[in-house]
């Protein structure tokens, strides 16, 4: 299995703090940064294959890493066009080396071990986290589940059936295959600032994705608002979400 790490993005809404850093190296507690956070949680499951996308700041990330996880394997795959367009071009620049059974998460994600845990376990092959126990935050990315299947995933969806979807998935090689194709389809016509989700959704008549249900902490940081909040719950809760 391989684990795919988007941070190509800009991280503008984070700014000045992502002036002259990518997001991922922004400090979350001490000197833990989001990506010493993801990699640290996946790390003690024993995963050591990593595919990471990269935007500006590229070589601060390969720096980073090479100084602190010189024992893991990363394939990076830069996006120059990481400020027109969005992760999907991302995606779609790394086809060509995604052969594997996937991991894959939003590289502004805060998640757990427990969380990497509950997916690689999971009896469902293809799936992702789902809190059907919080409302659905207004600007994050939500899903409708019907029938135990999640059959769209945006951040504009409401209704009954709607629940917040942390993008944190476990995807079979033949699953990832097929959302590449149709990501390809949407580069080719030139819809490069939708994100990836977006081509998912035009298959998930056919495909069968699982939603992974989940209870804890887990959150996106998309602003200083977001940043705040998750320090605040990790300095508070240092026994029993670490960290390290």
């Amino acid at each position: 299995m391989k684990i795919i790490l988007l941070n190509s993005g800009i991280g503008k809404r984070l700014a000045p703090l992502t002036n002259n850093t990518p997001k991922c190296l922004v400090k979350i507690r001490n000197n833990e940064t989001i990506l010493d956070h993801q990699l640290k949680n996946i790390l003690k499951l024993g995963f050591k294959d990593f595919i990471i996308t990269t935007g500006p700041f590229e070589n601060r990330i390969k720096k980073h890493i090479k100084q602190h996880y010189p024992s893991i394997k990363v394939q990076y795959v830069n996006n120059p066009l990481y400020n027109k367009t969005n992760y999907i071009y991302s995606l779609y620049l790394a086809k060509d080396i995604i052969n594997d059974d996937v991991l894959y998460s939003h590289g502004d994600l805060i998640f757990s071990e427990n969380l990497v845990k509950l997916l690689i376990e999971s009896n469902n092959k293809d799936c992702v986290l789902v809190n059907r126990d919080i409302p659905p935050p207004e600007k994050d990315f939500k899903s409708i589940i019907m029938n135990n299947r999640v059959y769209k995933i945006g951040v504009n969806l409401k209704g009954n059936n709607t629940a917040f979807l942390a993008p944190l998935y476990k995807l079979s090689k033949e699953f990832m295959l097929r959302w590449l194709q149709e990501i390809e389809d949407f580069i080719n016509n030139s819809k490069v600032n939708c994100y990836a989700e977006d081509a998912l959704n035009e298959i998930l008549d056919l495909l069968i994705l699982k939603p992974c249900y989940y209870d804890e902490f887990c959150v996106e940081i998309d602003d200083h608002e977001d940043l705040e909040g998750v320090k605040n719950y990790l300095n508070k809760n240092k026994q029993n979400y670490k960290i390290s």
